[in-house]
């Protein structure tokens, strides 16, 4: 024999459970420690989308900085041709001259393939570690060793061009020279609002604050207001009893209303839930202080950076001409038949080149800086037109939260913990 019945049963929480804010943190079927609910699940949405939003920023600078490693092979490439052309030239005049030894010609000589190696590197490049993000500064310090050919691949990688396809990429764009100053308290505030890992861990905060305010809706005992309908058959007279009666006649149907209670003793495992969200929320918290002040380290060291590079910049300029109007002042003297010394000539010749390079890493240090202070101010996307947004909302949606405004208390202040020991 057997007996079958169908139940339905109603039941409202008024202490453990109770309330939508709870049910919108906590969702169905939670417990201590194991929360899945709306507004968890929005905020691990929006940890993230910030995550997602850091990885773009992070592929902009990489290509920026690919983008300046490449044009710097191509100046460096220039001035090393321009000098083993003059390294050549002089090499051609020094066999002419009747005065000249077997060692100035080898001297000549051994300038002028030197610049050839270097012409070498300049175009083919080695696999070495160029610029990119963390390697100094967050964005990135400016390396410049790579070559023009091993930096244009690099860069084909960087934007998804193919690796290889019988073209080179030249790039149109030179480094500003212009002065740019920053004002310091606009720029940490943009920081402080804008930066990604200090977003990305305001939500983990607002997170570790909901799991808060759920966890301590365990510890309140359980009370509820039960309604429950059964409607029973007996043997195989689920439908009907042996009076032709119907299913739904009185004589087959219960039902029960009251409260129900319970209370575990102790709340361990609630205690233990509310304990870590605590040690969470203040674990969240440091970490965020502690960010900040390296936010603040990294803003500092950037800024001041463009100052430098700036500085550096004009006097790699300055020293650059002067070595030019030694070099026509060296020139001008041969043409008078007042040959100069042949030492002379080729230590000239060396520091045009080591000046003309400098001149062109500090303006790209330049320029680098500016960027890098965009970077630590979180204002990266924004400097390079790009916008990130979600789709459109649902205008019911839109609805939904503009009638649940009206209910919210503005004088509320979110779940904290005022001491942990």
């Amino acid at each position: 024999s057997w007996d079958s019945f169908f139940e339905a049963e109603v039941r409202q929480p008024l202490l453990q459970g109770a309330g939508t804010e709870f049910n919108r943190i906590a969702g169905p079927g939670a417990f201590p420690g194991q929360l899945n609910g709306v507004l968890l699940a929005r905020t691990r949405t929006d940890i993230n989308l910030v995550d997602f939003e850091r990885s773009v920023r992070d592929l902009v600078a990489e290509v920026e900085n690919a983008y300046w490693d490449l044009y710097y092979a191509y100046r460096d490439l220039e001035a090393k041709i321009d000098l083993r052309n003059i390294a050549e030239e002089t090499l051609r005049k020094v066999r002419e001259r009747d005065d000249s030894g077997e060692g100035d010609r080898a001297q000549a000589e051994e300038q002028m393939h030197r610049f050839q190696a270097e012409v070498v590197d300049a175009l083919n490049g080695r696999v070495l570690d160029g610029t990119r993000t963390n390697n100094g500064s967050n964005g990135g310090t400016f390396r410049g060793i790579g070559g023009v050919r091993m930096s244009e691949r690099k860069l084909r990688l960087m934007i998804g061009l193919p690796i290889n396809d019988g073209m080179l990429i030249r790039p149109s764009d030179s480094p500003s020279v212009v002065p740019v100053v920053f004002d310091w308290e606009s720029a940490i505030g943009d920081a402080l609002r804008h930066r990604e890992e200090l977003k990305r861990q305001r939500w983990v905060i607002k997170q570790a604050e909901l799991e808060l305010i759920a966890n301590r809706n365990f510890l309140k005992p359980q009370l509820d207001v039960i309604g429950r309908y059964r409607a029973r058959g007996f043997g195989d007279r689920l439908l009907s009893n042996t009076d032709g009666d119907s299913f739904f006649d009185n004589d087959l149907q219960e039902w029960q209303a009251g409260l129900e209670y319970s209370m575990p003793v102790g709340f361990r495992r609630a205690h233990a839930a509310v304990r870590n969200s605590e040690l969470a929320l203040v674990r969240s918290n440091e970490i965020l202080r502690e960010q900040e002040r390296v936010v603040h380290l990294g803003l500092s060291n950037a800024m001041t950076e463009t100052k430098r590079a700036f500085e550096n910049m004009n006097l790699q300029h300055l020293r650059l001409e002067a070595i030019v109007i030694q070099l026509n002042a060296l020139k001008a003297r041969e043409e008078s038949s007042n040959t100069p010394e042949l030492d002379v000539l080729l230590e000239t010749h060396r520091r045009l080149l080591d000046a003309r390079l400098r001149y062109h890493q500090a303006q790209i240090e330049y320029s680098i800086s500016l960027r890098n202070v965009h970077f630590e101010k979180g204002t990266l996307l924004a400097y390079n037109n790009i916008f990130l947004a979600e789709s459109v909302t649902n205008h019911k949606a839109l609805l939904d939260a503009g009638e649940r405004a009206k209910y919210l208390d503005p004088e509320a202040t979110p779940a904290s913990v005022d001491r942990v020991i």
